[in-house]
């Protein structure tokens, strides 16, 4: 069938090249408008409930909130784990669902349980489905930062960094100028020095900026799901009653609240008819309302409206009527209560520099947009709207992932590039053709945009993994169009030796047709190629039945792997023979042209398009005009000038190769069970390598920026709060690898932040330009070398490197002992237990296991104090242990206890001698004490709350909360104590839950060991040393639960893709015994895969099992193509009438062997040196690509020896049985004899 499909489209050229330039200009299409990402999206499919129960305590949040809401989700259809946590005031459930849910299909069924469950919460509670968004939603963080401004230019001064020029507007500024607003540090303006003013603006008004102007700006931007505010002072007007007032005027606690709630609201009265025109009706009671009089008068004096009604808003409240006095007077609110603006109680915090609190926006990416694409809208309206903010404020980028994005994308393009021209080269030397070398490459750039245009319609994002699996396809994707190349040179030079021959005999005879020849060629071989292929892709299944995060890593490899293959089996079979009967030839042009008219159209052809391109506008493309001009005119001169097919006899690369290979091939022929033996010996010592190499499920991703994770303890004020994060923040300030440093304490207000008051996130910002960080020494091979010659090749290479992203942390050591501390050390404060990783990594462990650190532990089970003692047990022989206690950097339990509680135990007899209910006391105990939200003003687009309580003196002493009074039914006020005991005690600062289980966390930090082996040690130390009580459970969690997951997986996917394997190679070789000596090259190309692992010093990941597993296809492959030529060989001989013997079976192998080695080393060749760009590549994802490309290097190296030494020994004793057994049967006596 392939070569049927070979011939016909020899036949139909015209249509084959037109379906190829489709396939480009769709692949153009695609690489213009294909999404791009850093990473894939490894966080699971997921919908987050947010419940918020104002004033309530985190176990009570979990009694009345928490539980029937996780246990209503528990019936959701693919929810797979349903995780709870339980706060101060708030709540918020994660659901957890299989891979392939779609989202909203997810979320519309969470919805539904939502609605039942609604019944069973407190009155009050509404719970909210949180945005359409993922762990590694949060592409864009910024911050609100103040200083000194030039009050003639509120909206900024533009600087010219070239000319170092300051400029009073961007019409005066030169292209490229960057608009400041403040100046901190300054005193006088950079423009003129005239005197710089302060701003005005508060954390208040700050955060009214962000909640009601930033955020509403950027919502609406296309991928923008929600936009977080974080930090500041959310206004709040307070009425802070004197209870010996209300006393005094015989008022409770609870009318107060009646008379504000009653006396904030505005209304409609339908509409009337007035003289031919309807009025509609409308009563104006919301606290502060304006009357357009006074709105023209206060903006006719410049005043502020926000200013307005806020007065008039502390007025109205002042003036509300509670009741008549004794003497018939009105008492107003202003009598028994203060009433004041102050800030909102707050779960979180925002700092910025280590200079001092501020207010922050988290821009949350909705779920499966493209977030280079967002964040440039975010960051395009962010700077519209930065000229409009109040004077002295400005826009910061606390975090940008479109840098990453960038430096990923970069590395991989940057890669495939050079993996493009090395093996464009390695064609061209080994051809000594470049039209040859055309059409063999042809294949790869063409195949590359096939990828880009399946990946595009199938909305897969370009990343380091999609991009990777096309980078360690490229040197594969060639091979078949070398193959076919490379025999068509072969069958014109055998076509060319029988011309001669016939010549020099006097037989006359007529050259056959250069397209037929070609044809031929490619039908000998295309069936074949075209099954490697299909072998290489079939070889990859195992990484499309991973799961969970490793699946969601990398199938978009696999996918593009596959696409890459796919394209490059079909283009082998389909454009590579047309493009061969146009190319493969002496010269293109006509040769009936004179010299003068054929070197007119090649300077033509070649020098008009260059000039075109160097003077177009190109737009985007601008950068690379040098580039496009001069490989046009290389290319066209390629396809142009006239060029000599040289044969292979002459090829001096092809004699070089043969003449090395020649005597090692006939010593192994010799000395055959001796070369056998050492080859099983040399698999046997792979053991040793193998059983050294730890295990770990990803290698890090470097991503450029840190993320500082300390745990503090439980209870921590908001006030200590933020010493300790501006503390922490100027200490990692100083640094100068540092750009920038946002502080986060407590959570932000979003739903896909359920962080604790005492959990701190700083945001690292390191800057881009190496050239800033520190430096070290680093060793060279000419440090010993005198002077003069060291300098300059210390110019060359260098004599220092920047410092390490580790040693940034960790510090270094600089010759001579001198330790330099990293920002470990640096950051060493009581109480503080350090965790530094990166922001991307974090936010997909924290919402996918909930283990920020890369080994977890769960304890589970019903009870709280329980759970912390084993989860302090477990922590202890974690640190103590001989098998992990010296690689644990940190090792903590998270505070299951340690909460700070004043418990409030009702006495319920005394409670019913007043006539009360426990209602009316806990009103008391929750207005009074907490403070209660009673309403909401209405100012324009702003919301702020109106909140009721007690002074603070009344509710910061023991003594003073026993005194409050409770008003009784009789108009007698009672004292809480005598109602109830008040005392102190601890409780769960948080409680979670997995399941509806109660869990305490145990959180490990490692350094020196790899996760699995760190995790067996920890295993058996934890079930020697700890006894679990009936019910509870230990889960490790982390990185150990991925690895466990896809080592699941793999057992069983790894050998039925062998089987697979099998049946492929039988159905191309129709023989059991090729399939066995094609599959050898798989034990043959672990033999240099595990060592050079070894030797890298890697341990066995993910990444490296997928190197090994797409190892397994290209060892098919190269042993397919070496046992196709050692077949055709024999064949040939046979015949010919040369197979009489072993003598000649001896000379068909050496001819299939020695002098078939140059398209043998041609297509190893190019995967080898293909895949070297990865291994030196720099920059984002490049540790990920060395880790997968070190299997395929070393294996395609050790399996490529052993197979030149090994297949003709295996394949001369299997012909030369076969052979003894037909003379046997076939042939008298004495010709087996003979033959033997």
């Amino acid at each position: 069938m392939i070569a049927r499909l070979i011939e016909w489209c020899v036949h139909n050229r015209a249509m084959v090249l037109l379906a190829s330039l489709a396939l480009v200009v769709g692949g153009v299409w695609a690489a213009r408008t294909i999404p791009v990402d850093a990473i894939p999206d490894l966080s699971d499919v997921q919908v987050i409930i947010r419940a918020e129960h104002p004033g309530q305590a985190p176990e009570i949040v979990e009694a009345q909130v928490t539980y029937p809401l996780t246990t209503a989700m528990l019936a959701v259809p693919k929810a797979k784990v349903v995780r709870g946590y339980s706060m101060f005031g708030v709540s918020f459930v994660y659901i957890i669902f299989e891979d392939g849910t779609d989202i909203y299909w997810a979320r519309s069924r969470v919805l539904e349980q939502v609605n039942v469950a609604t019944s069973r919460l407190p009155r009050g509670v509404t719970p909210l489905i949180g945005p359409d968004a993922t762990g590694v939603g949060w592409v864009y963080e910024y911050a609100l930062v103040t200083g000194p401004y030039d009050p003639r230019h509120p909206e900024g001064l533009w600087h010219d960094g070239a000319g170092d020029r300051w400029y009073a507007s961007a019409d005066e500024a030169p292209s490229g100028a960057v608009r400041r607003r403040i100046f901190p540090g300054l005193d006088a303006s950079p423009l003129d020095g005239a005197p710089l003013a302060r701003p005005d603006a508060n954390l208040a008004k700050l955060r009214s900026v962000q909640d009601w102007y930033l955020r509403f700006e950027l919502t609406p931007l296309d991928g923008v799901s929600e936009v977080a505010s974080l930090g500041g002072f959310v206004k709040q007007y307070q009425v802070v009653v004197d209870p010996v007032r209300l006393l005094a005027f015989d008022l409770p606690i609870s009318r107060v609240r009646e008379a504000i709630e009653a006396s904030n609201a505005d209304v409609g009265g339908r509409a009337v008819e007035l003289g031919e025109t309807e009025f509609m009706i409308r009563g104006r009671g919301y606290l502060g309302s304006l009357t357009e009089a006074e709105r023209a008068a206060a903006l006719a004096s410049g005043r502020a409206l926000e200013d307005l009604r806020t007065e008039r808003v502390l007025a109205d409240l002042e003036a509300i009527a509670l009741g008549a006095g004794p003497d018939g007077r009105p008492v107003h609110l202003r009598d028994v209560a203060e009433v004041r603006i102050g800030p909102d109680m707050r779960r979180g915090i925002a700092e910025w520099n280590g200079e001092g609190e501020t207010v922050g926006g988290i821009v949350v990416m909705r779920f499966g947009e493209n977030a280079r694409t967002t964040i440039e809208r975010v960051r395009t309206r962010l700077a519209e709207l930065e000229p409009t903010l109040p004077a002295g404020v400005a826009i910061e980028a606390a975090y940008d992932r479109s840098d990453l994005i960038g430096r990923a994308v970069a590395t991989l393009s940057d890669t495939l590039l050079e993996e493009i021209i090395v093996v464009a080269l390695v064609c061209i030397l080994f051809l000594l053709h470049a039209r040859s070398e055309l059409v063999a490459v042809f294949v790869v750039p063409t195949g590359v945009l096939a990828s880009l245009l399946l990946m595009r319609i199938l909305g897969i994002n370009a990343n380091i993994m999609s991009l990777g699996g096309i980078a360690i396809a490229i040197g594969v994707m060639v091979d078949s169009s070398i193959v076919m190349v490379e025999n068509a040179h072969k069958h014109l030079d055998r076509e060319e030796e029988r011309l001669h021959g016939l010549a020099a005999s006097g037989t006359p005879g007529e050259p056959r047709p250069r397209a037929g020849i070609i044809l031929d060629a490619a039908r000998e071989v295309g069936p074949s190629l075209f099954f490697s292929l299909l072998i290489i892709t079939v070889s990859f299944l195992p990484v499309f039945v991973l799961g969970e995060q490793s699946g969601r890593l990398f199938k978009p490899l696999a996918f593009t792997k596959t696409f890459a293959m796919a394209a490059a089996a079909l283009l082998a079979v389909t454009a590579i023979p047309v493009l061969m009967t146009f190319l493969i030839t002496s010269r293109v042009l006509p040769r009936d042209w004179g010299w003068r008219r054929s070197v007119a159209t090649m300077l033509g052809l070649i020098l008009l398009p260059a000039a075109g391109l160097m003077g177009a506008p190109l737009g985007d493309l601008e950068p690379y005009r040098v580039w496009l001009a001069g490989g046009w005119a290389v290319v066209a001169a390629m396809l142009l000038v006239p060029q000599r097919i040289i044969h292979e006899k002459a090829n001096p690369i092809s004699r070089l190769l043969q003449r090395v290979y020649d005597p090692f091939f006939a010593l192994a022929m010799r000395f055959k069970w001796l070369v056998l033996l050492g080859a099983v010996l040399l698999m046997a010592a792979t053991l040793y390598p193998l059983r050294q190499l730890g295990s770990e499920f990803m290698p890090p991703l470097e991503e450029g920026d840190l993320l500082y994770m300390p745990t503090t303890d439980p209870g921590l004020s908001p006030t200590k709060a933020r010493e300790l994060l501006q503390q922490t923040d100027r200490i990692i300030r100083q640094f100068p690898e540092v750009q920038s440093v946002f502080g986060k304490i407590g959570r932000a207000e979003t739903a896909t932040d359920p962080a604790p008051m005492e959990m701190i996130e700083t945001t690292i910002m390191l800057h881009r330009d190496k050239g800033r960080w520190r430096s070290v020494p680093v060793r060279r091979f000419f440090d010993r070398w005198p002077d003069w010659i060291r300098s300059r090749l210390a110019r060359r290479w260098g004599d220092t490197r920047p410092i390490t992203l580790e040693e940034l942390v960790y510090g270094y050591t600089l010759p001579g002992g001198i330790n330099v501390p990293g920002l470990n050390q640096a950051v060493q404060i009581p109480g503080l237990t350090n965790a530094w990783t990166m922001p991307i990594r974090t936010r997909i462990d924290m919402l996918s296991t909930g283990i920020r650190t890369p080994v977890g532990v769960k304890v589970m089970g019903p009870d709280l104090a329980t759970l912390a003692g084993l989860a302090g047990d477990v922590t202890r022989i974690i640190k103590t242990s001989e098998a992990t206690g010296q690689y644990t950097l940190s090792a903590f339990p998270e505070k299951t206890l340690g909460g700070r509680y004043i418990d409030v135990d009702l006495d319920r007899p005394e409670i019913a001698r007043y006539g009360l209910s426990v209602r009316e006391v806990q009103d008391v105990i929750a207005t009074a004490m907490g403070g209660m939200e009673v309403t909401e003003t209405v100012e324009g687009l702003e919301r702020y709350p109106v909140n009721l309580r007690y002074p603070s003196e009344l509710r910061d002493d023991l003594g003073a909360l026993r005194a409050v009074l409770v008003p009784t039914p009789t108009g007698a006020h009672v004292p809480l104590a005598q109602l109830a005991r008040l005392s102190l005690r601890e409780g769960a600062p948080m409680v979670k839950s997995e399941n509806a289980r109660l869990t305490a966390w145990v959180y490990v930090d490692i350094a020196g060991i790899d996760v699995g082996t760190f995790v067996a040690g920890a295993k058996r130390a934890v079930s020697r040393g700890v006894t679990l009580p009936a019910g509870y459970s230990i889960v490790w969690s982390g990185q150990y639960e991925y690895m466990q997951e896809a080592r699941a997986r793999l057992l069983v996917a790894v050998p039925l893709t062998l089987a697979a394997i099998v049946v492929l190679l039988y159905l191309a070789t129709r023989s059991w015994l090729r399939v066995g000596i094609v599959l050898l090259a798989v034990p043959f190309s672990a033999v240099g895969a595990i060592w050079l692992v070894w030797a890298l010093d890697y341990n066995l990941s993910l990444a490296v099992w997928v190197g090994l597993i797409a190892l397994a296809g290209l060892d098919a492959e190269t042993g397919l193509v070496m046992l196709l030529y050692l077949d055709n060989s024999f064949e040939r001989f046979r015949r010919e009438g040369r197979m009489r013997n072993t003598d000649d079976l001896w000379w068909a192998i050496h001819d299939g062997a020695v002098m078939r080695i140059r398209p043998k080393t041609m297509t190893v060749a190019t995967t080898f040196i293909g895949l070297l760009p990865l291994m030196w590549g720099e920059g984002a994802g490049a540790d990920t690509m060395r880790r997968l490309a070190a299997p395929m290097i070393g294996g395609l190296a050790s399996s490529f020896v052993l197979e030149l030494l090994i297949y003709p020994i295996l394949f001369y004793v299997a012909k030369k049985t076969a052979m003894r057994r037909e003379f046997r049967a076939h042939a008298p006596r004495g010709a087996d004899q003979a033959a033997a």
